[in-house]
């Protein structure tokens, strides 16, 4: 994911995308975790960084090369080893190969960490991070300034699932089960020390079901029996293709896990042992659902994923960031900070403010026209307003909240050491 650009557009015609969620229903509590940070001066050199003077800190799970401060470091980590003990967690019948702490590279600027995937002969051009792994190294790596801290752990998560998947699950997972999964957690929020998790991600479910209704979707059986190498090819020759290919993993995984009261977990489970244990795909999938499931299954899922709802924390979540973004926008600019949000709307849409982000090198646009973006659902099912808040200091923007949603989520500012704007979500 790459950091979102705002700009002024005079569209031709309404841009009907809705705006991307950050967006299981099950919790669990990761145990107390404790950051040793036990800084280690090293010595740079080409094979791993350059001129990009790195540091390394050890968290729990994870060995930090970096250029951040150690406070900086510091949230990373703690978060990172609570997203790692969910993976244990959720994958516990399945042994490390490594005993090894992962390795993160957490560069501070884009351009560091395009200049560190050079130095490890990746051209990581249009990538917002990246699992990479050769036979002189692997590691995980992303860059933090110009996005929120919340998106830059949606990278961390996605990514570091890869990452753990390659290290404990094997390095020949089915690309659809591999990125479907990654979705699936990159969505997942942490309130405190809990990862809550099974959140549906508004813009995957509205894009599947929208296939679905156009008998534009992927055919069930095709998708699962992707090959690495078509995968690769439909996402650099066909982007829109690409686009619904990535959603409908998600969306079929999210099904194997919590379709028809968690049904198909364990089948879910056993197919994951499987093609771990070196099995052919195919072969596994049919043993472990049986021999003539995919027929059955597609009929299943289809339905589960035109019933879907998008669910209220990320929706809003997605739609703060949004607003964050516009906020930060017209404060850079040095314009007169709204008071209220319909002040904020009012001004957003007279300049029609949108919004570009690119995911898994694909374009989305969010157009600030669209009404709902200023709104959120309560679980109830009513809607209300999001509220701006006072800023916490005189030289940063409101804040935003959203008012009675459990946890509910608040967006909150802060300065990095270079002074530059810093956007977060908070839950409560």
């Amino acid at each position: 994911m790459t950091p979102a650009k705002p700009h002024l557009n005079t569209p031709s015609h309404p841009n009907p995308t809705p705006p991307p969620s950050a967006a299981k229903r099950r919790i669990s509590t990761s145990p107390s975790i404790l950051l040793t940070l036990l800084l280690l001066l090293i010595t740079p050199s080409a094979s791993h960084a350059q001129d990009l003077d790195l540091q390394q800190f050890r968290s729990k799970s994870y060995l930090i090369h970096t250029n951040l401060t150690r406070d900086e470091v510091r949230t990373f980590g703690r978060h990172m080893d609570t997203v790692f003990d969910q993976y244990q967690d959720r994958f516990r019948e399945f042994h490390s190969r490594t005993l090894a702490q992962m390795p993160l590279y957490l560069l501070r600027t884009e351009q560091q960490y395009q200049q560190f995937m050079r130095s490890q002969d990746i051209n990581a051009t249009n990538t917002g991070g990246m699992f990479f792994f050769s036979p002189k190294s692997q590691g995980l790596a992303t860059w933090t300034q110009g996005r929120s801290r919340s998106q830059t752990f949606q990278v961390l998560q996605h990514e570091g699932f890869h990452q753990f998947a390659f290290n404990h699950l094997g390095k020949d997972l089915p690309t659809w089960i591999n990125e479907g999964l990654a979705q699936y957690f990159e969505d997942a929020i942490i309130v405190g020390e809990k990862m809550i998790t099974g959140l549906a991600n508004a813009r995957r479910v509205q894009q599947v079901r929208h296939a679905l209704d156009s008998n534009t979707a992927i055919d069930f059986a095709q998708l699962v029996n992707f090959s690495h190498e078509r995968w690769a090819d439909t996402l650099h020759s066909n982007p829109d293709h690409a686009a619904l290919m990535y959603a409908q993993s998600w969306s079929i995984v999210f099904f194997l896990i919590h379709g028809e009261n968690d049904r198909y977990q364990t089948a879910f489970s056993h197919y994951l042992q499987k093609v771990s244990a070196g099995r052919d795909h195919q072969t596994a999938f049919k043993e472990a659902f049986g021999k003539d499931s995919l027929r059955p299954l597609a009929k299943h899922w289809t339905h589960f994923a035109n019933q879907q709802q998008p669910d209220p924390i990320n929706t809003a979540a997605a739609r703060m960031e949004f607003l964050g973004e516009a906020l930060r926008f017209m404060y850079q600019r040095g314009e007169p900070t709204p008071k209220s949000l319909p002040q904020l709307r009012d001004s957003l849409q007279a300049r029609h403010f949108v919004l570009t982000r690119k995911s898994h090198g694909i374009t989305v646009e969010i157009n600030a026209d669209d009404s709902e973006l200023y709104r959120y659902k309560r679980r109830n099912g009513t809607s209300a307003l999001f509220k701006l808040l006072e800023p916490s200091r005189n030289d940063l923007p409101p804040r935003i909240t959203a008012a009675g949603l459990h946890p509910e989520p608040t967006l909150v500012w802060s300065r990095d050491n270079d002074s530059k704007l810093v956007q977060d979500i908070e839950y409560r």
